[in-house]
């Protein structure tokens, strides 16, 4: 606003003549002659201070001066030769046109143009930019009394001055009230006895020392103190006394203050003398516009080279009460408790300017500073009427909201500076400039003369690290890290600290045990923190409670203690050395001083019962200190025999599986999940494995595998053998290569990947096909004994696959690689979020959630302009939704962006983790071009146990983009620019893996073609048709889509047709759509062409919903009664990836015993139920990937009413 202000100057040059005549032409613009000459060298102006109008101080113009001319007063605002309109809902008699001032009335005629000659050109001295000071009695001068001599009194006013020149300001602005005293020369009011007019001195002085000079002016005075009143009297008094100070003084505009009308007794008895019995609050209304349309008047008309400007307060009305007003809440307000409607006055065009008392900080509710500059730029947008702001210098360093700041005042101009509107400040006191607390004036004058940052101004102290001030904790060290303004100093107890170019600092104090207290201090701010140390060598361990294992097996053990710590477990009479290892898992505290331990112990072997071992014992020493710390007691299960398990089926979709002969829950790159539907046999007992609050439990399968407890189930069956895969193929379909077995028993299976083919080793088999020709990515499908062996095309060709079961078939869908992004289907995951800020950065409000965000985002639209399909998970959400979401999605490759930290601020560079070794080079690509980008170290791809990481359906990686706690890193991935340069680095990453891993196979995904091996050759004959309801309830005027599957899958002619036996009830189309068209029941029946296969529904169709209702009223239900059908309504599409669709179930009769409604859906991995109302008649579904299925509602108690509603799912 101050800094690089243009110099503007307007010329508005009015002239009102009767061109009658060429000659008369000729003579009025002879006439101008003088006025242009006068405007180019300034114009006189008499007075007690004679000063050119176009300048302050009658030396040169400056580069910053303004100067309007004008023939009287602005166009848009009240002529001096009319007496003020103060007209309201009623008329006030007693405060008509005959009350206005008398030397006004009946000049309109007199003064008007009509004789031909133009009126004066009027010369405005206006500040391009004001930068303005108030000086004031009794603060800023006669600050020990008036009890001075007039030599004195002149010596402390040329103090004021000096200093105000000094602090660069170009404006001054006399407060002319002292008290009950004026600080003029006036005939009717009571003036300071002072030896000196302080008024005239500041004019002439302020003047010749080059600034713009101000002056406020109370309205409300009058002769003998009678307070603010508006009858005809006290308007001639006001329109005399102000005239004459205008005129007298001549400054270059003048405030009009004290005109607010309050609720008080003396309001109330001006009203009883002068209101007329117009009502009271109508006559405070009017009182404030009739003051000052007098006042603006009377200054026009004796003074017209002064402005004239309204001192306003900050909020004119709250917008709670009034639609047009500023969103605050303010106690006082000029329209509710001031009744001056100065948004109007200002509308009118009353004034030249408006100053508003701007008096809230950036961050307080009532009337924040930006919320009020912005109000009232709009007031005076598209006016001439210039906006200036008053701040409140006197309350810097205050306790006053947001006052504590000392760079307050500068933020406040910074923000004006943002939002526009405003031609300058003035500050409300000169004496708090000039006590400079905090160096806040000092932080002020360098921001406006161009000599400090934007940036710095606006940075408080703000440590990031520790989060609490008073805490308790076991670490041996404290890291503080935070920003600073770089042009201050920051200490911890008195000793400064480092920080580097931007202000972040980083330091690590050492904590003794006990209590320990450090005050930090930067530009007048402090925290102190009392950080209280226990000493805890060991923090936890692993396992605890109790665990069963079985003989043999290898048992983890892990704890966390200090850095350096020797550490040793003992158990059953071995004793166990523990090392330091890296956590690589989503619980790791990355910035702690706690240290991952790990070792194995082996259990003896298993007998015919049940042993124990005893409790696992953990010792850690360090520095002197040493600790022990129980585990969980160990008990060796019996001796398992073989075939004595229990018979159990899969029902997780993907069921995880561990190696049998150790204990831990890591998750183990080696081993797949097996399918829902699988079928296998337990192996000795149920295994737990406790890990603090969380038991884990698990059975071994005879397969050689262990899996959760939770993810089987006993079947009741036997136990699969001799099993038979009679027929293999593979077929495309753009996106997929899928290879078909069909099997006699959903047998169990391990996979091997080596980089250039996947081995399927399947139990219990007994028969197998002959091989398969390659297709997709596959060069071959060939037998080695039970053992599936696919070699791909192209060695790294596998980029995830999926398996599920068919009946008894089982299909193994692998991605075809799409060769870049143009077509590949990506999702980014921005790591933490929601109420999960993760790392904290240097600064407030940019920590871990929001820079991955930021990264995501830019990533996210690089992707898309590359041509990738891509998907955002939703930040917040729980990582299971997460990679829910990314399964729906078919994604070919996730990314999970996050952001380092370390307890070590000189840690640095970028590391990418995957699970799978198929995702390595994808990890090894992003790692390489993202340190790149950031210039920084490449740390490389690193297996991890992620959870993100950890799916087999698609390439995923997690990584971590550079270090948080490094101050250069950290200010590069804040940066937008590096933000950009991150996002194309991971998308080149992406694409250059998907190119690596191309088979150069990616058709559309409508292709489909297919090989049999070891089966015949062309279609099967139809054996049989189904249809998915058998029966359905409808109303009249419904529709709903019948579905036939024809069996079998291979059979060569599928065509069906359609017939309804009653069509006056349903008719039924071409394609199985029905439509209700009366009551009744109907059959509708499908035929097959190839050999008349046929199946049947019944339909029974009911009036429409109105047949439910009468007069509005609701049924009561009724014992016995059953709900007949449902209706449902809603979105028939929704968007993959998770978003919603609320859907209403309505049904009939209304009286049903039981009108609630079971909501399900027929296929999950497509729809998913996320929330059901307490009546059950509003569900909300989520789409989870493309597809169609149906949203299934039910009656409860034998109700036969079922209802199903198709949703289509798409990207």
């Amino acid at each position: 606003m101050f800094k690089d202000a243009p110099n503007r100057k307007k010329l508005i040059l009015v002239l009102s003549a009767v061109f009658v005549s060429l000659t008369l032409l000729t003579g009025v613009l002879a006439s101008l002659s003088g006025p242009l000459t006068e405007f180019a060298q300034g114009p006189a102006q008499s007075g007690s201070s004679e000063h050119p109008a176009d300048q302050p101080g009658g030396g040169a113009q400056g580069t910053d001066g303004e100067i309007f001319e004008q023939s009287g007063p602005p166009a848009d605002s009240s002529q001096a030769d009319e007496p003020p309109d103060i007209s309201a809902e009623d008329p006030d008699p007693a405060l008509d046109a005959s009350s206005a001032p008398q030397d006004m009335a009946g000049e309109t005629e007199a003064d008007s143009p009509d004789d031909g000659q133009a009126d004066e050109p009027v010369y405005f001295n206006v500040p391009a930019e004001m930068r303005g000071v108030m000086i004031s009695a009794g603060t800023d001068y006669l600050t020990n009394g008036t009890d001075v001599s007039a030599q004195e009194l002149a010596a402390q006013l040329d103090e004021a001055l000096a200093a105000a020149q000094q602090l660069t300001m170009n404006t001054v602005i006399i407060d002319t009230q002292y008290g009950g005293s004026v600080l003029f020369e006036s005939s009717a009011l009571e003036s300071a006895p002072l030896g000196l007019d302080v008024t005239e001195y500041l004019c002439a002085k302020a003047r010749d020392m080059g600034f713009y000079v101000y002056a406020t002016y109370d309205v409300s005075n009058r002769s003998g103190g009678e307070g603010l009143t508006a009858n005809g009297a006290a308007l001639d008094d006001l329109a005399e006394n102000i005239g004459a100070f205008a005129e007298a003084y001549k400054p270059d505009g003048i405030l009009l203050d004290g005109y607010e009308c309050a609720d008080s007794a003396a309001a109330y008895a001006g009203y009883l003398q002068s209101g007329g019995g117009m009502g009271y609050e109508a006559y405070q209304r009017q009182v404030p516009r009739a003051l000052l349309e007098t006042a603006a008047a009377a200054v026009r008309k004796r003074a017209p080279g002064v402005q004239v400007g309204l001192y306003a307060q900050a909020v004119w009305q709250n917008s709670n009460a009034d639609p047009d007003g500023s969103d605050t809440k303010s106690e006082t307000t000029a329209l509710g408790t001031g009744n001056a409607d100065t948004r109007a006055f200002v509308k009118d065009g009353l004034f030249d300017f408006v100053m508003v008392k701007n008096y809230g900080s950036t961050n307080e509710e009532t009337a924040q500073f930006g919320v009020v500059a912005a109000w009232w730029a709009g007031v005076v947008d598209g006016m001439d009427t210039k906006l200036y702001m008053m701040h409140a210098a006197d309350r810097v360093g205050t306790q006053s909201v947001g006052w504590t700041v000392y760079e307050q005042l500068t933020a406040q101009i910074i923000r004006l500076e943002e939002a526009g509107g405003s031609s300058g400040s003035a500050f409300n006191s000169l004496s708090a400039l000039r006590s400079d607390p905090g160096g806040s004036t000092t932080t002020l004058i360098q921001y406006l003369n161009d000599e400090i940052n934007e940036q710095w101004v606006l940075t408080q102290l703000a440590v990031t690290k520790p989060a609490e001030l008073t805490f308790t904790t076991q670490e041996q060290t404290v890291t503080f890290q935070g920003a600073s303004d770089p042009q201050a100093d920051v200490t911890i107890n008195g000793e400064k600290i480092p920080t580097n170019e931007s202000g972040y600092f980083t330091i690590r104090e050492d904590l003794k045990a006990g209590l320990n207290t450090f005050t930090i201090e930067h530009k007048g701010k402090s925290l102190t923190y009392n950080i209280t140390r226990i000493v805890q060598v060991i923090k936890e361990v692993s396992p605890t409670g109790k665990i069963s294992v079985d003989g043999g097996m290898q048992v983890s053990v892990t704890a966390l203690a200090y850095e350096g710590a020797q550490v040793t477990a003992s158990v059953g009479g071995q004793t166990i050395q523990l090392s330091e290892t890296k956590d690589d898992t989503d619980g790791a505290e990355r910035d702690s001083g706690y240290r991952l331990y790990v070792g194995v112990f082996t259990a003896p072997s298993a007998s015919a019962t049940a042993t124990s071992m005893g409790n696992i014992t953990f010792t850690a020493t360090v520095q002197g200190e040493t600790q022990t710390m129980q585990g969980a007691s160990v008990t060796v299960n019996k001796l398992a025999v073989m075939g004595d398990g229990a018979v159990v089926y899969v029902t997780a979709d993907q069921a995880e599986t561990f190696p049998t002969d150790t204990l831990n829950d890591n998750s183990n790159p080696n081993y797949f999940p097996l399918p829902q539907g699988t079928v296998d046999k337990t192996y000795g007992d149920e295994i737990v494995y406790k890990n603090g609050s969380v038991t884990k439990t698990y059975w071994k399968l005879e397969s050689g595998v262990r899996v959760y407890s939770s993810d089987i189930k006993a079947s009741g069956g036997s136990m699969p053998d001799q099993n038979v895969i009679s027929d293999i193929r593979i077929r495309t379909s753009g996106s997929y290569t899928t290879v078909t077995l069909d099997m006699t028993q959903k047998v169990p299976y391990k996979v091997e990947y080596d980089g250039g083919r996947l081995v399927f080793r399947f139990q219990y088999t007994s028969e197998t096909p002959g091989s398969a020709d390659g297709k997709g990515i596959f060069e071959s499908a060939s037998w080695d004994g039970s053992n599936l062996v696919l070699k791909l095309k192209k060695a790294g060709g596998f980029i995830g696959y999926r398996a599920y079961y068919e009946g008894d078939s089982l299909n193994l869908r692998f991605h075809n690689s799409p060769g870049g992004l143009s077509g590949a289907r990506v999702v980014v995951d921005p790591g933490h979020g929601g109420n999960d800020p993760g790392a904290e950065g240097f600064y407030p409000g940019k920590d871990e959630a929001d820079i991955n965000y930021a990264i995501s985002e830019k990533l996210v639209a690089n992707l898309k302009s590359q041509g990738a399909s891509v998907l955002m998970t939703q930040p917040g959400s729980t990582m299971a939704t997460r990679l829910a979401a990314a399964r729906s999605f078919n994604a070919q490759v996730l990314v999970s962006v996050h952001s380092n930290t370390a307890q070590n601020s000189s840690a640095k560079g970028t590391e990418v983790y995957y699970f799978y070794p198929f995702a390595k080079q994808l990890a090894a690509n992003i790692s390489a071009n993202v340190a790149s980008a950031l210039g920084t170290d490449n740390r490389g791809a690193k297996a991890g146990l992620y959870y993100m990481t950890r799916e087999s359906q698609f390439a995923c990686v997690l990584a971590e983009i550079g270090f948080l706690s490094n101050d250069d890193e950290y200010t590069k991935m804040i940066n937008s620019k590096y933000q950009n340069r991150i996002a194309e680095a991971i998308a080149n990453g992406v694409s250059a893996y998907l190119g690596g891993t191309s088979s150069g196979y990616y058709g559309s995904d409508d292709e489909e073609d297919e090989d049999a091996g070891g089966g015949d050759e062309g279609g099967d004959a139809v054996e049989s048709v189904s249809l998915d309801r058998e029966k359905l309830s409808m109303r009249v005027g419904e529709t709903y889509q019948l579905e036939a599957v024809v069996r079998p899958r291979t059979a060569e002619n599928k065509d069906v047709t359609w017939e309804s036996d009653d069509e006056d009830v349903v008719e039924v189309s071409s394609s199985g759509e029905l439509t209700a068209v009366g009551e009744g029941e109907a059959q509708v029946t499908v035929t097959t062409d190839d050999g008349g296969k046929t199946a049947t529904c019944t339909v029974k169709v009911r009036g429409d919903s109105s047949d439910d209702e009468q007069d509005g009223e609701q049924a009561e239900p009724e014992e016995g009664v059953l709900v007949e059908s449902i209706s449902i309504s809603g979105p028939d599409e929704l968007e993959a990836g998770g978003s919603r669709g609320e859907y209403t179930g309505e049904v009939s009769p209304a009286n049903a015993e039981d009108p609630g409604i079971k909501w399900s859906v027929s296929d999950p991995d497509i729809l998913e139920i996320s929330k059901i109302s307490d009546d059950e008649h509003t569900v909300y579904v989520e789409g989870l990937r493309e597809g169609t299925a149906y949203l299934i509602a039910e009656g409860y108690n034998g109700s036969e009413a079922v209802e199903r509603f198709k949703i289509r799912v798409v990207s």
